[in-house]
C-alpha cells in the first residue's frame, strides 16, 4: 500500500485556514492532524479543532453531490435528473447566453461565499460584463471594517501582528477563541484583555473589563471612549499633530457623547466606559482587534469601524509592533487584481452594481476614489459588486432592472441571508434559472434548477493569503475528485473556466485546471504548490511597521482622516456619528410595546461555520440543536425554564429554539443560535430540510432602509422580537 502524507488546507473557518498533515493510502484521506511546526494551525492541539476531526465523516458523508443533477418537477419539488458535466455546462451556457442577448449581461448574477476560491468568479464575470453579484460574507464579515480603514486611513489596519508585545488586546464583538484560533495564540498573550459584546463568551470571562453595549450601539460607545481619552489628555500629541487629519473637528463631535449620556443609550455603566478607555489608551501598544458583529447592525456598522479607526490612531497604536499593523499582500503572490481581471468590466457595467446609487462609499464609486496601491490587493469585485438588499430587491421586483439568472456558489442564502421568506419568493418564483454549486443538497440548492457537485478542500488545491501575517500558506490535493462509478466532482474554477470557454472567453482561461492556475499564482517563488507544500507550505515577508514615516498614510491627505475627505466627497458626514438602529426601543417604540427584547446573535459556534457541517453525527452530538440564551429574569417574567421548547417572534415571523436561562445575556436581550437547517428532515416542499423552523434569519430585515447607509451591509441584529413558551 502506498502511503504518504500530504499539507493540506483546511476550509473550516472563513478568514484563517489552518494547514495540517494528513495520511493519505492509496488515494484515501485516513487520519488529518495539526501542522506541528506551522505558525499557521489552530491552539486546538495535535487532533485540530471538532470540525477537523469531524471532516474525514463528513468528506464521505452519502449525503455528498457525487454527479451533477437537473430539476425534473416544479422547484422545490426534489425531483431530479443525474447528467453528465457537458450536458450541465452546455445547457446552462445557452441559457446564460440568452439572457444576456435579450435582457444584458446585468440580469445575469451571483451570490458566493465559503470554501470557494472567489478570483475565477470574479474573472467570469468580469469578462462576461455583470456587476450583479455579492459575496455574502463581505460586507457583514469583516469586509466593511477593512474598506473603511482603507477610506480613512489608507490601509486596512484591523488585525495585530503575530507577536508578543502585545499588552492590551480589545476583542471588540468578536469570539476569536472559537472563529479563529490562529489569531487566538497572539491575543491571549495580552497581559490586559478588554471584551465589547453583548453577550458572554469565553473571552468576556478572561477579560479585565467586560463591556455589553446594546446591540446596535457600538458607535455611540466607541465616542464614549473618544471623549474620555481626549477630555483627559490620553492620546498621543506627537502623531496626532503629524500625522492626523480632523482631530479639533473630532473633538469638537465627541463633546456631544459624554460617559453619562453614552451610559443611556447603550446601557454600559459609567464608569465601565470610562476605565475601559483609559486602560486601552495607557496600556503600550494596544491593539483593537476585528469582530464581525459589528457588520451585522445595519445602520452604524461603517461608524462602528471609523470610531475604533480614531480609537488607534489618537493613541498612537496604528504600525506599531504590538499594534494594529497595515496590511499588505505578500509582495510574490500574483495578486487578486490579476487573476480577477478586474480590469475587463466596462465602466457602464459597473456602473449597473445594484445599490451603488444607495451606498456610495463601498461601491464603484468609493473604489474610483482609491489610489492604485490601495487596489492592488483588493477583491475589486465584492466592493463594485452588488449589495445583497439591493440585488434581492431587483430580483423579486425588478426594480431598476430584473435579474433573471442567479448561480449561488458555496453559500445557502435561505438559510444565512437576510428575511428568509424574501429569499425564498426570489428564488421560487422569480428567475428563470437558478445553478447552485455545493457540496450537500441544502434548503437553498432544493429550489434549483441544477445543482453542480464541488469538491470539498481535501479534493481541491488551495492557497491562502493572511493578510495580518503577510503570509502564503497553501494545501495540496489530497484527494482526487473523480473517481470512475463513485462520484465526479468539480473545483469551483472547472465550472467558471467552463462556461467562461463556452461563452467566448477561452483565451482568458489559458490554464486547464485549478492546479495549473495555483502554480501560475506561485510563478515568483520559482516552484510549483505540491513543491512549495513539500518544502515548509508556507513563506512569511516581515512585518513594516511605521511605514507611514517613508510615505504617509494612503488617503488624499497623506494623514489618518478622522474628517473624512472621501466621506465629505460623496455626500456623508466626514465625522463619525451614532445614528439609532432602525429598529430599536428608542427608534420604534411603537413595535416595542408588542417585542419589547432586543434580537442579536449568539457567539459563533466552535462545531459549525455558519450554516455548514449540520449533516456531522460528531458535531451534532456537541451541540445537537439550536439554542436561545435568555436572561433569568426574563425566563421568570414568562414562565420559561432551562430545556424549554420557545418562540422567539417579530412581525417578520417566528422560530422554535431550545431556551438556555443565563446571565451571559442582560434581560433586554434576546440571543438565539444562527444557522440552522436539519439535513436529517425531508428537503421537499414544505419541509426543505426544516429551514423555517429555527433558522434564526426568519426575524432579520433585508430593508433597504435598514442596512447601513454607507457600506449596504445588512441587519442581522439589533432588532425587535418577544418570546413565548411552546405550549403544544
Amino acid at each position: 500500500m502506498a502511503k504518504e502524507i500530504k499539507v493540506g488546507l483546511c476550509r473550516g473557518c472563513v478568514h484563517d485556514q489552518c494547514q495540517v498533515k494528513a495520511l493519505v493510502e492509496d488515494g484515501k484521506l485516513i487520519k488529518t492532524m495539526n501542522f506541528q511546526g506551522s505558525p499557521f494551525t489552530s491552539v486546538w492541539g495535535p487532533e485540530g479543532c471538532p470540525k477537523q476531526r469531524a471532516f474525514i465523516d463528513l468528506l464521505n458523508d452519502p449525503r455528498r453531490l457525487n454527479y451533477p443533477l437537473k430539476r425534473k418537477g416544479t422547484r422545490g419539488e426534489g425531483t431530479w435528473e443525474q447528467i453528465e458535466w457537458d450536458q450541465a455546462l452546455d445547457e446552462i451556457a445557452e441559457r446564460v447566453s440568452q439572457a444576456k442577448k435579450d435582457h444584458g449581461a446585468e440580469s445575469v448574477g451571483a451570490l458566493f461565499a465559503g470554501y470557494n476560491e472567489q478570483w475565477d468568479i470574479a474573472r467570469f464575470f468580469n469578462l462576461f460584463g455583470s456587476a450583479s453579484t455579492e459575496n455574502l460574507d463581505f460586507r457583514v464579515c469583516g469586509g466593511t471594517e477593512a474598506f473603511m480603514d482603507i477610506i480613512c486611513a489608507g490601509s486596512a489596519h484591523c488585525l495585530n501582528a503575530p507577536t508578543d508585545k502585545v499588552q492590551c488586546f480589545v476583542m471588540w464583538s468578536g469570539e476569536h477563541w472559537t472563529t479563529s484560533g490562529i489569531k487566538w495564540q497572539t491575543e491571549s498573550k495580552a497581559a490586559k484583555l478588554i471584551v465589547v459584546n453583548s453577550t458572554g463568551s469565553t473571552l468576556a470571562r478572561k477579560a479585565a473589563i467586560w463591556l455589553q453595549p446594546r446591540p446596535g450601539t457600538d458607535t455611540a460607545l466607541g465616542l464614549g471612549w473618544l471623549n474620555v481619552i481626549i477630555n483627559e489628555s490620553l492620546y498621543d500629541n506627537e502623531f496626532v499633530e503629524k500625522w492626523v487629519f480632523g482631530f479639533d473637528r473630532l473633538a469638537e463631535r465627541v463633546g456631544e457623547f459624554p460617559p453619562e449620556r453614552v451610559e443611556e443609550i447603550t446601557w454600559v455603566p459609567k464608569q465601565k466606559i470610562i476605565d475601559a478607555a483609559t486602560m486601552y489608551a495607557t496600556t503600550k501598544p494596544a491593539c483593537i482587534g476585528w469582530g464581525s458583529a459589528c457588520g451585522h447592525i445595519g445602520r452604524n456598522s461603517a461608524e462602528a469601524e471609523r470610531v475604533r479607526i480614531a480609537l488607534r490612531a489618537i493613541t498612537g497604536n496604528l504600525e506599531a509592533d504590538g499594534g494594529n499593523h497595515s496590511l499588505r499582500p505578500h509582495s510574490k503572490l500574483v495578486s487578486f487584481k490579476e487573476m480577477g481581471l478586474e480590469e475587463m468590466l466596462p465602466p457602464a457595467q459597473c456602473r449597473k452594481a445594484l445599490g451603488s446609487d444607495t451606498f456610495r462609499v463601498m461601491s464603484w464609486r468609493g473604489w474610483e476614489t482609491l489610489a492604485d496601491k490601495n487596489k492592488k490587493s483588493l477583491r475589486a469585485h465584492v466592493i463594485r459588486g452588488s449589495s445583497y438588499p439591493a440585488l434581492i430587491h431587483a430580483i423579486r421586483t425588478g426594480e431598476p432592472f430584473q435579474v433573471r439568472v442567479l448561480f449561488t456558489a458555496g453559500c445557502n442564502p435561505l438559510v444565512t441571508a437576510p428575511n428568509t421568506r424574501n429569499c425564498y419568493d426570489a428564488l421560487k418564483h422569480h428567475l428563470d434559472l437558478h445553478v447552485s454549486l455545493e457540496l450537500f443538497m441544502t434548503p437553498t440548492a432544493m429550489l434549483a434548477d441544477y445543482v453542480l457537485p464541488m469538491t470539498s478542500w481535501a479534493e481541491r488545491s488551495a492557497m491562502n493569503w493572511l493578510e495580518y501575517t503577510n503570509s502564503v500558506i497553501v494545501g495540496q490535493r489530497l484527494m482526487p475528485k473523480f473517481v470512475p462509478g463513485k462520484y465526479d466532482r468539480g473545483d469551483d474554477f472547472d465550472v467558471w473556466r467552463g462556461l467562461g470557454i463556452r461563452l467566448g472567453q477561452e483565451k482568458y482561461w489559458p490554464w486547464k485546471d485549478l492546479d495549473e492556475a495555483n502554480d501560475y499564482r506561485l510563478k515568483k517563488f520559482g516552484v510549483t504548490l505540491d513543491e512549495f507544500a513539500q518544502n515548509k507550505g508556507w513563506d512569511t515577508e516581515p512585518i513594516r511597521f511605521k511605514g507611514y514615516e517613508k510615505e504617509g498614510f494612503r488617503t488624499p491627505t497623506g494623514k489618518v482622516e478622522l474628517w473624512s475627505t472621501i466621506f465629505e466627497a460623496l455626500g456623508y458626514d466626514p465625522l463619525p456619528h451614532y445614528e439609532e438602529p432602525a429598529e430599536s426601543p428608542i427608534s420604534r417604540p411603537d413595535l416595542a410595546k408588542e417585542y419589547p427584547y432586543v434580537l442579536i446573535n449568539n457567539p459563533k459556534s466552535r462545531f459549525f461555520l455558519h450554516s455548514q457541517f449540520r449533516q456531522s453525527t460528531y458535531l451534532r452530538k456537541r451541540h445537537p440543536e439550536p439554542f436561545v440564551r435568555i436572561h433569568p429574569d426574563t425566563a421568570k417574567k414568562h414562565g420559561i425554564k432551562a430545556g424549554d421548547m420557545v418562540w422567539v417572534e417579530n412581525r417578520r415571523g417566528k422560530i422554535k429554539q431550545k431556551a438556555r436561562v443565563t446571565r451571559d445575556v442582560p434581560s433586554g436581550i434576546i440571543a438565539p443560535d444562527f444557522g440552522w437547517w436539519f439535513p436529517e428532515k425531508p428537503g421537499e416542499e414544505p419541509f426543505l430540510f426544516g429551514v423555517f423552523e429555527s433558522n434564526m434569519n426568519v426575524l432579520t430585515s433585508d430593508a433597504m432602509d435598514y442596512a447601513d447607509r454607507v457600506t449596504g451591509a445588512w441587519n442581522l441584529e439589533s432588532l425587535l422580537c418577544k418570546i413565548h413558551k411552546v405550549e403544544d
